[in-house]
Order: structure tokens, then C-alpha cells, then sequence
């Protein structure tokens, strides 16, 4: 009997922590870059559960106007960027009257690339930009961006001048 309990109480140990990990799995520090968004929903539970390959992110909306009412969006994203924010030269601020509605850059080769192939699939609608771990902005995807020119517009005023400060400092 002591023996069986021996050998069941392990087996138990490994069962509450593969149950565990099933149900939370650990946070990921998410390098820079270009996203496909996978999956995306108002609640986690729309988005849950994650593949070993997968990694969960919270676009907050952070720059938009108070006024704005966004709600959190739960993002489900790769575990590393298709895409590398590899920059050729000094990105450039696309201003909309007084403020700075975008930003405009060059992608190094390799990166333009990876760009054009993610941006050329049927598939995925969107792409997250993520800097710091965090969802700076979401875009939709109407076609392939060739060349490695890349205007990033429709951005919240305060999103597109973060996305220029970040990449600056790159």
C-alpha cells in the first residue's frame, strides 16, 4: 500500500502541474516587431487556450483620448515577430494638421522581405506592432507591402508619436 501511494503521489504532482500550466500558462516578454494577430476578442476566454507557439498580449488603447471608451482587447500572437523592426535610416513623423497622425520607414532588406511575405499571404487580416511587450497598434492588411517602404498610419495621435520614439531609439 505505502508503495502504491509512493507512486501515486507524484503522478498527482505532474497531473496539477500540467493542469495548471493548461490554465495559465506563464506571461511572455515578447521581442519587437510585426505580428500576425492570430486571434482577438473582448474577453480572454474568447482567445484561450494558447499553443506552445502562441503568446497572449493586451492591446489597452493606451493612446487614444480618454473620451475614446476602447475596451482592452486580448490579442493572440506568435512567440516571436514575423517580421523584425529592422530599420534602414531615421524613421519620420507623418504629421495631420498639427499633430502626428503616422510614421513613415525603411525596412533593411531582410526584414522588408519577411514584410512582403506576411503582408502578401491571404491571410491574416491584421498585424500588432509590438514594442516593450506591449500592443502599440493594430493594422489591417490590404495587401502585400513591397520594397520595405512602410507608411504606419490611422494611428492614434499619441500611439503613432510612441511608435516614433520607440523605433527612434532602436
Amino acid at each position: 500500500m505505502r508503495h502504491l501511494a509512493g507512486l501515486l503521489a507524484p503522478a498527482l504532482l505532474l497531473g496539477c502541474a500540467a493542469w495548471a500550466s493548461a490554465v495559465a500558462p506563464p506571461p511572455r516578454k515578447l521581442p519587437d516587431g510585426v505580428y500576425a494577430v492570430r486571434r482577438d476578442g473582448l474577453k480572454k476566454s474568447d482567445v484561450l487556450p494558447l499553443r506552445g507557439d502562441e503568446a497572449l498580449v493586451t492591446h489597452r488603447h493606451r493612446f487614444l483620448k480618454k473620451d475614446g471608451g476602447e475596451s482592452p482587447r486580448f490579442v493572440v500572437v506568435g512567440t516571436a515577430p514575423e517580421v523584425k523592426l529592422d530599420l534602414d535610416g531615421e524613421p519620420k513623423a507623418i504629421k495631420g494638421g498639427a499633430e502626428m497622425v503616422g510614421v513613415l520607414l525603411k525596412l533593411r532588406p531582410k526584414a522588408a522581405g519577411a514584410l512582403e511575405r506576411l503582408t502578401g499571404r491571404a491571410r491574416p487580416p491584421q498585424v500588432a506592432i509590438v514594442i516593450g511587450a506591449e500592443v502599440v497598434t493594430i493594422h489591417k492588411v490590404r495587401g502585400a507591402i513591397k520594397g520595405g517602404q512602410v507608411q504606419i498610419t490611422n494611428c492614434a495621435p499619441g500611439a503613432a508619436a510612441h511608435l516614433l520614439e520607440r523605433l527612434r531609439a532602436k
